[in-house]
């Protein structure tokens, strides 16, 4: 493929701490583009993304602000998911006919792999990684209806770029990847879908970003628009009013029935996807174990960004204490507020405005035997485990945004594992 990139002007619109922006500025500076990396955080808080990037010779750093004039005199541009379209830089770009790419538009130029798309409001990471490990038994098993490809690999809204794969991936290979609405949305100009597609679920979310609930399943359904009738698609049975060319496959269920769809198309036994999904040790924060102190078990939940993801772990969970709260998302949080109540559910609430917008809901009764307040990280773990007894769960799932405490939801992930490590040996003292 020609490299049309080589020794062009391109501006890589926030780097970012997940890896996405890291595997862009790789594989543009691989190609010899020259690059100028924006972010509006300091060097300081990207130094770990920084010093992955300190061989190339062809990046220039505006970090803590952005300068206008490099995106004007920049031949193309590429936009961090995070940056939302109603952005007046953006808007006034779009006007001036720059061209935006991104990084999922990006793979998709690159990619010669068979793709097997995932998004959803809950559950995709999982589901993306069950399927990598799905794939992976198989292709090791030698399922003939997989006999065209030898080498499976994941990537994308995962922490793992989709970059890290294009080089070792060919025509015989599968890459599953996971995709959030955004990513789907910032990428619609290739006119390219995944050759199969799996929606787990659909309810409201991020609608910071996308402003309406249609222009967020708008999004989602990206994600299928551009398959042909040799595609497939797979999602649960309340979205099929969802219209597609390709073959539809329904599930009625958890989100793990739709990897039996998947396992129809390529004839794998029903028993196998049972022992993949028994044996999957689950995802770093999400209700991932950490540990057990006196009969009390901690679990780092930090991706429950949503209030629906903490009634899905309240699904699980029998007697949690609950560390909550943070930036307000604008998500629905009466189902929550009431649930709390009627289950007497423990909190220990961090500051910031969605923990005010559920204080304005729940009872003042309840707050006053259910609630506690922290300000730090270990404040809550210790608040929480003091007042925890033996067969307890201590469950950071916050349902909320992090930005006013943390870097990001990985960053509070790591500093709730930091606070329990360091509870662990002062309870053995």
């Amino acid at each position: 493929m020609e490299n049309k990139y080589k020794n062009k002007k391109i501006v890589i619109w926030g780097l970012g701490l997940h890896g996405g922006g890291l595997g862009v500025a790789k594989f543009l500076a691989d190609l010899g583009a020259k690059l100028t990396v924006t972010d509006l955080r300091d060097e300081k808080t990207l130094k770990p993304t920084l010093n992955k990037l300190k061989k190339y010779k062809n990046i220039k750093y505006v970090l803590g602000k952005h300068d206008e004039n490099d995106f004007l005199n920049a031949d193309y541009i590429v936009a961090n998911q995070a940056i939302k379209p109603f952005n007046p830089l953006f808007l006034k770009l779009q006007k001036q006919k720059k061209i935006i790419l991104s990084e999922i538009g990006l793979f998709y130029e690159f990619n010669k792999a068979m793709v097997i798309g995932i998004t959803g409001t809950k559950g995709k990471s999982t589901i993306t990684a069950l399927t990598y490990e799905l794939l992976k038994k198989e292709l090791k098993q030698k399922n003939p209806f997989l006999q065209k490809y030898n080498k499976v690999f994941f990537g994308g809204n995962i922490r793992k770029s989709v970059f890290d794969t294009l080089s070792k991936a060919d025509e015989k290979s599968i890459i599953v990847i996971e995709l959030s609405s955004f990513q789907l949305e910032q990428a619609k100009y290739t006119k390219q879908s995944p050759h199969i597609s799996i929606i787990t679920n659909i309810t409201p979310e991020h609608l910071d970003w996308h402003q309406t609930m249609d222009n967020y399943i708008k999004s989602k359904s990206l994600i299928f628009k551009f398959q042909t009738k040799n595609d497939f698609l797979i999602l649960p049975k309340n979205l099929k009013k969802l219209s597609s060319k390709s073959s539809v496959s329904l599930f009625d269920g958890s989100n793990e029935d739709a990897l039996y769809e998947l396992g129809s198309i390529f004839h794998i036994r029903k028993e196998t996807i049972a022992d993949v999904i028994k044996n999957f040790k689950g995802l770093e924060g999400r209700q991932q174990f950490i540990t057990e102190l006196k009969g009390i078990k901690f679990f780092n939940d930090t991706c429950a960004t949503h209030p629906a993801a903490n009634l899905y772990a309240l699904k699980r969970f029998q007697n949690p204490i609950i560390i909550w709260g943070g930036v307000d998302k604008k998500a629905e949080i009466k189902e929550l507020a009431k649930t709390f109540e009627q289950r007497r559910i423990k909190l220990v609430m961090f500051p910031g405005t969605a923990s005010e917008r559920m204080l304005g809901i729940l009872n003042k009764d309840y707050q006053k035997k259910y609630i506690k307040h922290a300000n730090t990280m270990q404040e809550a773990v210790d608040l929480a485990f003091s007042w925890a007894k033996k067969g307890d769960e201590i469950l950071l799932s916050p349902g909320a945004a992090s930005f006013n405490m943390f870097l990001n939801e990985f960053d509070r992930g790591d500093k709730f594992n930091k606070a329990v490590k360091k509870l662990a040996k002062q309870v053995k003292i």
